[in-house]
């Protein structure tokens, strides 16, 4: 088993990256919350999960230990493979997923595009005695989960993959719009612009 990749970043794609190692380039799944911390050119060490079926064996890298340990909880839930992990991870920082488990937040982990109700509840439920306490995710009172999602932002991405967006991209065009005063409307309207201009 692969426990991590060294190595240049040759390419950095929507939802992965491509990293030489010895002149062998890994293609590597992962997260919006890693990517968003790689450039290309760079070199990194990735944590990597490798996930094997009968006609495939695909790599699923992160940057920290914190993230892909709770990735491989979130895909030993029944139901929840590494595609919808990856989902999560890229619609939440680490620390505000375990705040959503600890808090019993089944309307905020329902906003993951792919994961409903129902499958937000039971990961929810058979996580809870795994992600820590409150306490840990906590300095000072203050929450340090980042880039955390308010339930505007988390339907307007919703909206824009509805669309047909990358989750990715659609994420990239929201981090530039200020949401100040504007309808969920009027936002939705303005990250179509930019999307289109990015497509």
């Amino acid at each position: 088993m692969i426990s991590y990749i060294k190595g240049e970043v040759v390419k950095r794609g929507l939802d992965y990256i491509v990293v030489d190692n010895d002149g062998i380039g890994y293609y590597i799944n992962t997260s919006l919350s890693t990517l968003n911390k790689i450039i290309e050119g760079s070199h990194v060490l990735i944590q990597i999960y490798m996930h094997i079926r009968e006609d495939m064996i695909s790599l699923y890298g992160f940057l920290t230990t914190d993230e892909i340990e709770l990735f491989k909880k979130l895909i030993s839930v029944n139901g929840i493979g590494p595609k919808a992990g990856l989902s999560v991870l890229s619609t939440y920082e680490v620390n505000t997923v375990r705040e959503i488990i600890l808090k019993d937040d089944a309307a905020r982990m329902s906003k993951v595009p792919g994961i409903g109700k129902k499958t937000a509840s039971k990961i929810i439920l058979e996580l809870k005695d795994k992600v820590g306490t409150l306490q840990n995710i906590t300095e000072g009172g203050e929450e340090i989960g980042i880039s955390r999602m308010d339930s505007e932002e988390s339907d307007v991405l919703n909206a824009l993959i509805a669309l047909g967006f990358n989750s990715y991209a659609a994420r990239q065009t929201l981090d530039r719009i200020d949401f100040t005063g504007k309808t969920e409307n009027e936002i939705i309207k303005e990250a179509l612009k930019n999307i289109n201009r990015q497509v």
